[in-house]
This record gives structure tokens, C-alpha cells and sequence, in this order.
């Protein structure tokens, strides 16, 4: 069988040193890129509702460090830090939209996470910064992650459940960062979601080195947590607490993706098995809808205990060896770097290959 050619790139990028280091070290990569270069041309016009003191006293409570990292960002851009901040922080951090599955089952914790590739941040970041713990993660506007693992192993990934509406409050993102910085184990992370004023409908899928899982439903006013041996999660909330709040239309796609992510639980598949098991673009958990609805743009399977990740960009990574990332995180924390700038996918896998961007077709005179 002839591989298709693989037209899909992700950044890794790896940042050691202060918060300030760190900012400046991701902005200066981000200023070489199509889309830094895009955002220094342009303008950035504010909402009447956005007041820079009003976001400052919220990074000062709940993520000083990450505040540090916002300064050096716009040091590094040249631009104020109201634009920083409007820009790379809570409120301007507009919550992927996707459908997203988790599993989590005898130390092992998979996920695909899947939206539109014009929307997706497409870069892994490696990041050791003083006051915070060091922490792997798929990067949404530099500062956010949807998913990732930290120096402890514990390991987190976000679900949307509703796009709207959307209250004050601390957005996904942003709340995955905090916890990868900031938590040790679940019970800590759980913890931590409870105290935070939520500004949206999410689910986040949790598993630490200690094996244990949870599933935390978080919304404005109320935040629920599932826990078991083993968990599966999609983007629907389960408790009755929260089950009022579904999206009817969405959560009859979110619950027939429930039961195949049940069976690779319960049956405690091994890493590589549930990596093949997620990833093979003829899997029930993998979407190819890139341009129309959402499609499967990367799968992370991590081993806590070990602080070992696997990495695959689009589909089919295990059977294209070249494009499966085997991070030994433990590694990278003695000091040594991922011989990588670049991760190579196929979008839609073998099955489906599908080419970004898109070629457009010329018109015929």
C-alpha cells in the first residue's frame, strides 16, 4: 500500500527558565510563524467590557506565575501589555470547539482530540519555568493547553460540553494550564477545579501517577466529579447534578461515541493497545470531518506513573512509525531535549487521507 504523503505539521517547542524567559522564548518562535507575523501586521481592537487591571487582579489570584509569562510575551512582541493579555490570556482565549474522547484505565490514559485544523493551535510544548511545575501539552494561544501531562504525571485533558453561554469567569484553557502547573495528583486538581469560578460548560478528563481517575464536570455555579477503576469521557455531562444542561443534539453524537471508550476501559488495554485503539483512522473514536464538522488532529496516550507520552499527529501513527512521538518526560527533565522541531502527520489517516490546507480548485474560463 502506498503511504499517503503527509501534508500536516505541529511545532515542538521546548522553553526552560523564569516565567519572563519562558514568555519571551515562546513569543520569539511565535513572531517567526505565518500566524506571529499575521498578528504583528494587525490590529487589536478591544471590547468596551476589557479592563487590564480587571484581568491583572484575576492572574494575581489564581496564576501569578502565568502573568510573568503574559509579560515576557509582550516584551518579546512589542506590544502593551493590555494587548497581551487580551490576546494570550483568559479573555481572549475563545474555547476550542470539538469532540473530544478520553479514556482512563490501569495507568494508562488516552485521548483524541479532535476539531478543525484552520482553528488548532498545532504545537506541543515542553515547559520547565521557576514557580511552576514542568509540564508537556498541546498549545492554544501560547499560555493555554488542551491537554498535556506534568513533571508528576498527572495528566489532563479538556471536553467541551457547551459553547454557550459563556459567563465571567476562567475559560478551559486556561484552567488546564493552572492545573498542570499547580497540581501534583487528582485529589489536588479536583480540588483546585472546585475553588474556580468556571465560565463555561466542560468536562476534564483526569489520571495521576497513583492511578487514580476522575472525570470533572464543571460549569458555572456547580462543579461534579465522577471517579472509578475506570472512566470514559466525551462531551457530555453524566451526573444528575449536570445532566440537565446537555446540549440534546450534541449529546446524542457525544453518547454513541460513549460506549466503545467504555469497552477500552473496562478491558485495561496497555499503552501502544490503546494508542492503535484511538488513533487508527478507522476507529469509532476517530473523526474526519476537518473542513465541515471536527476531525481527529492529534491522540496522546500517557503512562503517569512512568511519565512516558505518546504522540501522534492525525491517523494512523502507530503504523507510520516515523510519526509517533515517544516522550520520555523524566528524560527531558534531566536536561535532555527532543531531537524534534517538527511532527509529521497524516490527517484522516489511511482511510481517509485528507490534504491541509485545502487546494483550491481554479475556475475554468
Amino acid at each position: 500500500m502506498k503511504v499517503p504523503v503527509k501534508p500536516f505539521a505541529v511545532s515542538v517547542v521546548q522553553c526552560r527558565g523564569t516565567a519572563y524567559e519562558v514568555g519571551r522564548a515562546q513569543a520569539r518562535l511565535f513572531a517567526a510563524t505565518p500566524k506571529g507575523r499575521a498578528f504583528l501586521r494587525g490590529r487589536t481592537r478591544f471590547p468596551w467590557w476589557f479592563k487590564l487591571q480587571t484581568e491583572a487582579r484575576m492572574f494575581a489570584k489564581f496564576a501569578p506565575v502565568l502573568w510573568e509569562e503574559l509579560a515576557g510575551v509582550a516584551a518579546e512582541l512589542g506590544i502593551t501589555m493590555e494587548r497581551a493579555a487580551y490576546c494570550f490570556g483568559n479573555e481572549g482565549m475563545r474555547p476550542p470547539i470539538g469532540a473530544c474522547s478520553a479514556v482512563m484505565t490501569a495507568g494508562v490514559y488516552g485521548r483524541n482530540y479532535d476539531f478543525r485544523p484552520r482553528y488548532y493551535g498545532a504545537q506541543f510544548t515542553l515547559l520547565q519555568a521557576s514557580g511552576s511545575y514542568a509540564s508537556i501539552g498541546s498549545t492554544h494561544l501560547l499560555t493555554g493547553r488542551l491537554d498535556g501531562m506534568n513533571e508528576h504525571g498527572l495528566t489532563i485533558g479538556l471536553h467541551q460540553v457547551k459553547k454557550r453561554p459563556r459567563f465571567p469567569g476562567l475559560s478551559a484553557d486556561l484552567i488546564v494550564r493552572m492545573v498542570l502547573d499547580q497540581c501534583a495528583t487528582t485529589a489536588e486538581a479536583v480540588a483546585l477545579m472546585r475553588s474556580l469560578p468556571h465560565a463555561m460548560q466542560y468536562n476534564y478528563s483526569l489520571l495521576d501517577a497513583g492511578r487514580v481517575a476522575a472525570v470533572v464536570e464543571g460549569s458555572p455555579g456547580a462543579v461534579a466529579v465522577r471517579t472509578g477503576d475506570w472512566l470514559a469521557c466525551t462531551n457530555h455531562f453524566l451526573t444528575p447534578q449536570l445532566r440537565p444542561l446537555n446540549r440534546h443534539r450534541a449529546a446524542a453524537h457525544s453518547q454513541a461515541r460513549l460506549p466503545p471508550l467504555e469497552a477500552w476501559a473496562s478491558g485495561g488495554l496497555g499503552a501502544e493497545r490503546m494508542f492503535t485503539a484511538l488513533n487508527r483512522s478507522t476507529s469509532p473514536a476517530f473523526h474526519h470531518g476537518y473542513v465541515g464538522s471536527v476531525g481527529t488532529l492529534h491522540t496522546i496516550v500517557g503512562e503517569p506513573a512512568k511519565r512516558r507520552l505518546l504522540i501522534g499527529i492525525g491517523g494512523d501513527a502507530a503504523a507510520l512509525e516515523e510519526d509517533m512521538l515517544d516522550v520520555s518526560f523524566d528524560r527531558w527533565l534531566a536536561g535532555e531535549n527532543l531531537p524534534v522541531s517538527r511532527l509529521y502527520g497524516q490527517l484522516g489517516g489511511l482511510a481517509k487521507p485528507f490534504e491541509w490546507p485545502v487546494r483550491r480548485r481554479r475556475k475554468k474560463a
